[in-house]
């Protein structure tokens, strides 16, 4: 009996670990981008034409905005509430100093600014309305200064 909790514990605390750790990894797939993004807003995205964050359904750069976005969309409001969600907390996870400004279009999206300051590009993490007409959508923009 002792034998086998041991081996249920080991177990449990080993799927913990790589969870933990598969969270973790979630984190960076999206940090360096990210911070690659950043710096290539300052250049006009002259480096962001090889740069795809994870999942996203579509990446490209608006020179009219001057900014760079990727969207993802999902069929089930599920599982768009789920990844926006990680993609905040990986956001955090990379720029933990920074705390963002929410606010809300007219149209009901949701927005999250992270402001670097003066002179500095700002990350816009976006989520559409739940069974807005748009379907069910979030999304990620570097807007160069």
């Amino acid at each position: 009996m002792k034998r086998l909790v041991t081996t249920m514990l080991f177990a449990g605390l080993t799927v913990m670990l790589v969870g933990g750790l598969a969270n973790a990894q979630h984190s960076d797939d999206y940090c360096g981008p990210l911070k690659i993004l950043l710096q290539s807003a300052k250049d006009g995205f002259a480096q962001a034409q090889n740069v795809k964050l994870p999942g996203a359904k579509l990446c490209n750069v608006e020179k009219d905005t001057r900014s760079y976005g990727c969207m993802w969309s999902f069929e089930k409001s599920a599982a768009v509430a789920a990844n926006y969600q990680k993609m905040l907390q990986s956001v955090h996870a990379c720029f933990p100093a920074m705390s963002p400004r929410q606010s809300h279009s007219e149209r009901g999206t949701i927005h999250m600014e992270y402001d670097f300051g003066k002179g500095e590009p700002l990350i816009d993490i976006s989520r559409g309305r739940p069974g807005s007409e748009a379907g069910d959508w979030y999304s990620i923009d570097i807007v160069a200064p």
